[in-house]
């Protein structure tokens, strides 16, 4: 119907002949309207009919045709990398790293041929065993205490301990019982230097030098625990408040400050 508007109005139309036949359409044509205006009236019209009209075929298989190029070339894709964690990477690994003066952490990994070695039936007993080498060079036999716990290195991969003396060096170490009841070690870990549950008893200054990006480590300019001063008053130091005068006669002094 658009198709014959437009070529309607390639005539030489009066204004009559325009105003009719947007009265026709339905249009609302004003009195002061100009041949002009009623003619791109007519013309507006035309173009919202154009946008009303559903796609031809023409456009709809053009439009099928881009949808199927676009799924061929997302099948010619490469395929996603996975990127999940594993359970495991397969190698030989025991960390030790310090929570807290009380309580520090292991996990680990295994490789195939220990994991295969642990399910072996030669195997009585797994168990993570802590050695104490605070301040020791470390043979294998002469740490200060030796403590260990039966775990499942297989059913899991990370355990908590309580340990009993803050501020030492721990090892650790993850091995085995065979049924003859040796003990073989597996893995070591890293030395793990637990903090101490006290002040500091150092009299060293630490700075850090932000312009130079360097520390500076120096005495101390004074102590760092005041001097504890004597309460006025107190019952300590009383010898001091008698004197023996010449004649074997003591004597009271008054001493200032509340009595406790």
């Amino acid at each position: 119907m658009w198709k014959e508007l437009q070529e309607w109005l390639k005539q030489d139309l009066t204004i009559q002949e325009l105003k009719a036949k947007a009265k026709e359409l339905g249009l609302s044509v004003r009195k002061q309207m100009t041949k002009a205006d009623v003619r791109r009236l007519l013309e507006r019209y035309i173009e919202r009919a154009k946008l009303s009209e559903p796609e031809s075929v023409e456009s709809i298989s053009s439009a099928t045709s881009q949808m199927q190029e676009s799924t061929d070339q997302s099948q010619q894709l490469p395929p996603k990398e996975d990127i999940t964690i594993p359970d495991s990477y397969k190698k030989d690994k025991l960390v030790a790293m310090p929570i807290n003066p009380q309580w520090m952490y292991f996990y680990w990994d295994l490789s195939d041929a220990n994991a295969s070695l642990i399910k072996s039936s030669n195997i009585s007993k797994v168990v993570l065993r802590v050695y104490d080498i605070t301040y020791i060079e470390f043979n294998g036999t002469n740490a200060h205490r030796t403590f260990e716990i039966g775990i499942d290195v297989l059913g899991i991969r990370n355990y908590y301990l309580n340990v009993p003396v803050p501020g030492a060096h721990y090892l650790g170490e993850i091995g085995y019982y065979d049924v003859d009841g040796r003990y073989i070690p597996l893995l070591r870990s890293n030395l793990c230097m637990m903090p101490t549950s006290s002040p500091s008893q150092s009299t060293r200054e630490r700075w850090l030098d932000l312009r130079k990006h360097r520390r500076i480590v120096m005495p101390a300019s004074g102590m760092l625990t005041p001097v504890i001063e004597r309460v006025a008053g107190s019952v300590q130091g009383l010898e001091s408040l008698f004197r023996t005068s010449n004649a074997g006669s003591f004597s009271f002094a008054r001493l200032s400050g509340k009595g406790m």
